[in-house]
């Protein structure tokens, strides 16, 4: 094992010509989210070896700063990346589609903290560098640095920038509601999230600590907890009005109008109101069609659409996204009928049509103060300035309307008591 714990080491590993091709973050805290906590050490690989760049672990001297994205270029891979550096290949991802499994690094770790108190802070700081190496050195070279997989890289980054705006909670509200430990809460009274992409559809869930963020309760108040963190500032909701049939629209080629509610138009369509209409408009897309259905020309060029792609996938094994065109294989969606091949389909393009629309707006929004705080699927979630407000709604609207996709603004104090504005 090569250690490097001082400047000069580190100057001469750098100036020794080898790029590292893999990078492990090992955290202090075993417990905390990455951004709550500091690197205890890194563990490193090149062509011709590996070893550990120590920065807090007790084991070894410690060096007080490291420009690691020196010590590599754009091909590396990089655990936990989007925390690390905006080049490279995730490794998670990697991982998933090689194997086809999430890779939770706290269950490869099980073996060094046997015998160890799990209630300490910065547990990984005191867990011999050694047992590290010995267990980190087993991990898995990976390959598949393809196009496709640096752009879900990439998307991942992006996923990282919103988990590093934190979300601000009223300390009291959030600990009742959630039964959080304090301790994990960051100065200023600020949480993390945690997106999970390593799914089949690339569609991440949300959780942290036992807050499942994608799947917050409505009724409960929980929600309240939940607020601006600047003086006099609000949260601003973009919600997409029918998104999922939207998306189905332009898959199909179908052009829907923008101008009022796609539940209404059905419902215009149907001779209905718009609850029952949305009730009959996802029974169709969702449990098939009867001779009503079949006579409107929408859902004919669905059932036309599902059998088309349900033939392609059977006939080449695979289903590729229409995006990013990442390639889905036949064994991975379990019991594959025509309309879960569909529905795989359409999760893979929500999520591949937001990724993208995110990278925009982290463009156009540069180093505003207000932030983008929560991602779950058909909405984003902005904590707002008050003297930006304004310049934030038509900038969010005019990069997540792009493409014909209407969306509906929600303002509030605090996550409950959100109400739409014009």
């Amino acid at each position: 094992m090569n250690l490097i714990e001082d400047k000069s080491t580190l100057l001469s590993f750098s100036k020794g010509g080898n790029k590292i091709k893999l990078l492990v973050p090992v955290w202090s805290s075993h417990k905390a989210h990455p951004l709550g906590t500091r690197v205890s050490f890194y563990y490193y690989r090149t062509d011709e070896e590996d070893g550990i760049i120590n920065l807090n672990h007790i084991d070894a001297k410690k060096l007080s700063k490291v420009e690691i994205n020196t010590l590599f270029d754009n091909d590396i891979i990089i655990l936990d990346s989007r925390y690390i550096s905006n080049l490279g290949f995730d490794f998670e991802w990697l991982y998933f589609e090689e194997y086809g499994k999430p890779f939770i690094f706290n269950e490869f770790a099980e073996s060094v903290y046997r015998g160890y108190r799990r209630d300490f802070m910065e547990l990984n700081d005191c867990i011999p560098l050694m047992k590290w190496y010995e267990l980190l050195k087993t991990l898995p070279d990976l390959n598949l640095k393809t196009d496709t997989n640096r752009k879900y890289s990439s998307a991942i980054r992006t996923l990282g920038r919103l988990e590093g705006a934190g979300v601000k909670v009223d300390r009291e509200k959030f600990i009742d509601s959630f039964g959080f430990d304090p301790q994990y809460i960051k100065k200023g009274d600020i949480v993390f999230t945690q997106y999970n992409p390593y799914t089949i559809t690339g569609r991440p869930s949300n959780r942290h600590m036992g807050v499942n963020y994608s799947a917050l309760n409505k009724s409960d108040g929980s929600r309240e907890a939940f607020v601006s963190r600047f003086p006099n500032g609000t949260l601003l909701q973009f919600d997409y009005e029918s998104y999922h049939i939207r998306l189905i629209a332009g898959m199909i080629g179908f052009k829907l109008p923008t101008d009022i509610s796609a539940h209404q138009y059905f419902a215009n369509l149907y001779g209905t109101d718009y609850e029952t209409a949305k009730g009959i408009t996802f029974r169709y897309l969702y449990g098939g069609l009867d001779d009503t259905a079949r006579g409107i020309e929408f859902f004919r060029k669905v059932d036309e659409y599902i059998k088309e792609v349900y033939q392609k996938f059977v006939i080449s094994g695979r289903l590729t996204t229409p995006l990013y065109k990442r390639e889905i294989h036949f064994g991975r969606i379990e019991g594959a009928t025509e309309q879960k091949v569909f529905n795989y389909l359409l999760q893979a393009l929500e999520t591949e049509v937001n990724y993208m629309k995110m990278e925009q707006l982290w463009d156009k929004l540069g180093d505003r103060m207000s932030r983008a705080i929560l991602y779950t699927y058909d909405a984003l979630l902005f904590d707002v300035h008050p003297i930006e407000r304004d310049d934030i709604i038509r900038i969010v609207k005019e990069v997540m309307e792009g493409g014909g996709f209407p969306v509906r603004v929600y303002e509030g104090k605090n996550y409950s008591d959100l109400e739409v504005i014009p």
